[in-house]
């Protein structure tokens, strides 16, 4: 599935790739784009021709390295922490049924962490419970 009303942002040289996120994310942009949104209610959207006019602030070669070196490794994070997120949400959804069921125990569930994700301390629990 896909969609004709996405209007792609690149950041262009000096500024890091990750420019463009922490720019689209910020209120007075954000703003500009709800002001600048057409169509009816259901089914606003905004047209690129909304930002031709834009302006950045373009900084320094220097300036946007440093930033670029400073926000990748926790856009790293971010995308770490989201992707753990996940697991975690689908281990509670594929585990809680069966726990509160009574289909799995205590035991049998931590080894089942074990086995779909390594949690080092899962064999601590484990053993603390037998």
């Amino acid at each position: 599935m896909g969609s004709t009303e996405y209007i792609v942002f690149r950041s262009r040289d000096p500024l890091p790739v990750e420019y463009a996120y922490f720019f689209t994310r910020t209120e007075e942009f954000r703003t500009h784009a709800i002001v600048n949104m057409t169509g009816s209610s259901g089914r606003q959207r905004v047209p690129a021709s909304a930002f031709a006019s834009y302006l950045v602030v373009k900084p320094r070669k220097e300036v946007a390295w440093q930033f670029g070196e400073t926000v990748r490794p926790l856009m790293e994070k971010m995308k770490r922490n989201d992707e753990e997120s996940g697991t975690l949400s689908t281990l509670r959804d594929t585990l809680l049924p069966k726990l509160i069921s009574g289909k799995l125990r205590l035991p049998a569930a931590a080894l089942e962490l074990v086995a779909q994700v390594g949690v080092p301390d899962a064999k601590k629990l484990v053993e603390a419970s037998i």
